[in-house]
């Protein structure tokens, strides 16, 4: 009776979870509020500097006329995580991009990309000058999700096909397709999600270049390649292969430069009203230290603008040496800046809700006057978005301005208390000094008031935090509470009790108490949040610290703080010493890779030994525990065959060939064979035990789930896994504690390694940033996009060593516990992790709704709070509930029915 009671309980109390952590993810992650329409000309404002000497009204009923394009036609040529020293680094292949900037051919700058820095939300950036909604960022991965779509949002597109009476063409990543449908004439899109393919997912977009281009029906053409970006995936941005990419995309900008150069030598000797071609090259994020992105350290958000075309006022350089494009890397500018710039050069409307700057390099062709009216047009659409984000802020009137000039250009606007007036008295002061300017003075001063009104009122606006549903909010925290408290009681009625209330004393250790308060404090911190492995590194060696101290088993403790430490330095992760020196470093160097190798052999070799002990003492059947091990070493020559063969530097001795050619011979058979070698360890694992044995069916799982953790692992990883069995195997058998007035002060090894599964998180390279989330081995096996699929991979291969130790906690408690006593000790724990996870979920969520104006809401809180999503749904739920829960009473009916 009671066991129903206790399912129906925490069912209960998970689905309510459920629902709050939904509601509160609803009213924290909208999408941004924006202006709804789309730009015309007749949104334009009159040219308030255009005829000083005439009357205010005549001044006022002169529509804006803007001055004639530079430029007709347009190819965007993304190249997907083109970070800036790709391009202006002394390592960079691409020459014939870097003479053109020396030459003063070409423009260039470091364009400056906002978190989180994935495909999607940047290219809406790109295209519309917003900052986009972070959930775009989750979308980001759903190829068939139409609800981001930018079909009835103004964009950079739809002016120009709309009022340039331009044919849009797209080839490449298949994303624009989803934010831009029925807007495109020609397409072939691709997956940017399948990262295997370096080679082909370009080759795709190459073989239309020249046949595009020297059609003669074009007026924009979007290039969106992805092979570069998938090489940082597999291996990083030094990967040798990498080079050889940079040369490739070198070429294609000289292909199309050439094209377009002598396209419009013809076009503009035929037709005196044609005008050139602007090429534009850039990346829509760049990648970090290790190949990934999402995040926003400096890495990962320096990408590049190259303006290339006739009429750009490159400076040309006089030193031609080796680091004579290194300012370029300092030269930073926003990447929303692409919008307005672009609108300008081809005389289109500025979309709605742009807040990007036109950059004044790119204006130095218009005079003067034509010049201040381009800064006024872009100055009044910012303050459309002004006046739509704030309510003290209100319409300009211009006949005042233009009747008193001198008092608003006075206007002393730092003494202005509400952000929405301050920047409304910016704007008429660079109104009325436009306005008293003449056409023989020095107008830089305004074009400096401006930019400064735009520069002022785009980092406020980027940084607002509009959207937010309260109602909605508050609803998921109540909630959250409710369940917190509900799974407080499960644990003092139907688990462990927390407190012993004739005694009036807590049941739980010291420690436990410890972390779970510094957990929750922690929380509040943003460095803290980044740097998270910092805690758990400190609370493992903490907890095994007082194993020392208060048991007899101090050469293994002392030996598993060793090991410890061996694998706390193997992956620098977080944002503050990411790029330090590392084990991982090391091993990844070129004149280093034969010791990956040895130690993955080393390590895989170990496993199946282990198996084979763990047999001669426990099985019974030969026949099930020579299947066993006969499955376990084929899988685990697969994971070797597979990670060798995908690896630029992989396995060449004579002896490994003559292995390879016995196994399948392409990497996606490999990767399927350990799957099926996987599904068979789990039905074997429990198969041939004396009934005395079955309970110790986890601890034969422990080493049969290894050849699917270490496939969707890297390479240099594996030999952390040998390090962990090595921790795992020192807890056995258990010490008690050295009195029993030290008892309070000892962890328990279930709390060791609840500790251990959360620092294996970030020991393996993973961290709170988007950027660690590893799609290198996400595709294992798959030969096509499945979002399903790929989700679940990712899952694996990002939570392996948290999922390895959670089944190594539960071998623990299964050796030493059997039948009714193991469903009760495993539910108690159950009952206590879901405690934690819930009163984290709460305390993440009631610090996300307190730091929603934070600057670092998006960028450090709202990442957090997508992890801890993961970590609440699917590894407390998901893996630790629903999948411990099925396990135990598997391994119950076989120790019964034997």
């Amino acid at each position: 009776m009671m066991r129903w009671v206790y399912a129906s309980a925490l069912s209960v109390l998970l689905v309510v979870e459920l629902v709050g952590l939904g509601l509160f993810a609803k009213g924290f992650f909208p999408y941004k509020k924006s202006i709804p329409g789309f730009a015309g000309r007749e949104d334009q404002p009159m040219d308030i500097g255009r005829g000083l000497n005439a009357p205010a009204t005549a001044q006022h009923n002169n529509s804006g006329v803007s001055a004639e394009p530079q430029y007709d036609r347009l190819v965007l040529m993304v190249v997907d995580a083109l970070r800036n020293d790709f391009v202006f680094g002394n390592e960079s292949g691409m020459a014939y991009t870097q003479n053109l900037l020396r030459s003063g051919a070409a423009l260039g700058f470091t364009a400056k990309a906002q978190a989180p820095t994935v495909t999607m939300p940047r290219i809406k950036a790109l295209m519309t000058g917003t900052v986009p909604s972070f959930l775009d960022a989750v979308l980001n991965i759903a190829e068939s999700d139409t609800s981001s779509s930018l079909k009835h949002q103004d964009n950079l597109l739809w002016q120009l096909k709309t009022h340039g009476a331009k044919e849009i063409n797209m080839f490449g990543d298949d994303t624009w397709l989803r934010l831009f449908p029925d807007m495109f004439t020609r397409t072939d899109g691709t997956s940017s999600f399948y990262v295997a393919d370096t080679v082909e997912v370009d080759t795709n977009v190459t073989r239309h270049v020249r046949p595009e281009l020297e059609r003669d029906d074009w007026g924009v053409v979007v290039l969106h390649y992805l092979g570069l970006d998938h090489i940082g995936h597999l291996a990083g941005p030094k990967s040798p292969l990498m080079r050889p990419k940079q040369r490739e995309m070198d070429d294609i900008v000289r292909t199309v430069h050439e094209i377009v150069a002598d396209q419009d030598r013809k076009r503009m000797a035929a037709d005196a009203r044609a005008k050139p071609t602007l090429v534009v090259l850039l990346g829509d994020h760049a990648m970090n230290e290790i190949g990934n992105h999402g995040g926003n350290s400096q890495l990962e958000t320096s990408t590049v603008f190259v303006f290339i075309g006739s009429g750009i006022a490159g400076q040309p350089m006089a030193d031609h040496g080796r680091n004579a494009l290194s300012k370029l890397l300092a030269s930073n500018v926003q990447q929303s800046s692409l919008v307005s710039t672009l609108a300008l050069l081809f005389g289109v409307p500025i979309p709605k809700n742009n807040l990007g700057l036109p950059l004044p390099e790119l204006l130095g062709g218009y005079s003067d006057r034509e010049r201040l009216h381009m800064l006024q047009t872009v100055s009044a659409q910012i303050y459309g978005v002004v006046r739509a984000n704030e309510n003290n802020a209100v319409a300009v009137d211009l006949q005042q301005i233009i009747a008193n000039p001198a008092v608003y250009a006075k206007a002393d606007c730092s003494h202005i208390d509400t952000a929405g007036s301050q920047m409304q008295c910016k704007y008429e002061a660079a109104l009325a000094m436009h306005r008293q300017a003449s056409s023989n003075t020095d107008v830089s001063n305004v074009e400096r008031a401006y930019y400064e009104f735009m520069e002022l009122a785009s980092t406020h606006l980027s940084r607002a935090s509009s959207g937010y549903n309260l109602q909605l909010m508050t609803m998921g925290l109540v909630l959250m509470v409710a369940t917190v408290l509900g799974f407080a009681v499960l644990c003092q009625f139907g688990g462990t009790a927390l407190i012993h209330f004739k005694s009036r004393r807590l049941a739980v250790s010291l420690p436990a108490v410890g972390m779970w308060a510094t957990y929750l404090l922690s929380t509040l911190s943003s460095s803290l949040i980044e740097e998270e492995h910092q805690f758990w590194y400190f609370w493992v060696q903490t907890l095994l610290a007082l194993r020392l101290a208060t048991n007899g088993g101090r050469y293994r403790t002392l030996a598993q703080m060793a090991a410890f430490r061996v694998v706390r330095a193997w992956n620098q992760t977080g944002q503050f010493w990411a790029g330090e020196p590392d084990v991982r470093q090391y091993l990844n160097a070129p004149e280093n890779a034969w010791l990956v190798w040895v130690l993955a052999v080393v390590t895989l070799g170990a496993i199946n030994a282990a198996a084979w002990a763990l047999h001669r003492r426990y099985r019974r059947s030969v026949l099930w525990s020579r299947a066993f091990r006969g499955l376990l070493a084929y899988a685990s020559v697969c994971v070797l065959a597979y990670h060798s063969d995908r690896s630029h530097e992989g396995l060449t001795l004579g002896v490994w060939k003559m292995v390879r050619a016995c196994l399948p011979s392409d990497s996606a058979r490999l990767a399927q064979s350990v799957y099926f070698a996987t599904a068979l360890l789990a039905a074997t694992s429990c198969a041939g035990l004396r009934r005395a044995g079955a309970y110790v069916a986890p601890l034969d799982a422990l080493t049969g789930v290894m050849p699917l953790l270490l496939l969707l692992s890297r390479p240099h990883n594996f030999a952390v896994f040998g390090l962990f069995f090595v921790i795992c195997a020192l807890f056995f058998p258990e010490v008690p504690a050295n009195s029993q007035s030290r008892e309070l002060l000892l962890p328990s090894r279930v709390l060791v390694i609840f500790a251990l599964a959360h620092a294996s998180f970030f020991a393996l390279g993973n961290s709170n940033s988007l950027a660690s989330i590893d799609l290198s081995n996400a595709y294992a096996g798959v030969s096509r996009y499945n979002e399903a699929l790929v989700g679940v991979l990712v899952f694996i291969g990002s939570w392996a060593g948290p999922l390895w130790w959670a089944m190594a906690g539960l071998a623990l408690v299964a050796l030493e516990t059997e039948g009714v006593r193991l469903q009760l000790q495993v539910r108690a724990l159950l009952a206590a992790a879901h405690l934690w996870q819930a009163s984290t979920l709460l305390a993440i969520s009631w610090v996300a709704t307190m730091m929603r104006t934070h600057l670092f809401v998006w960028s450090v809180f709202s990442p957090r709070y997508l992890y801890q999503i993961a970590w609440s749904v699917g590894f407390y739920l998901a893996c630790g509930t629903v999948g411990g829960l099925m396990w135990v009473a598997a391994i119950v009916y076989i120790a019964h029915q034997r």
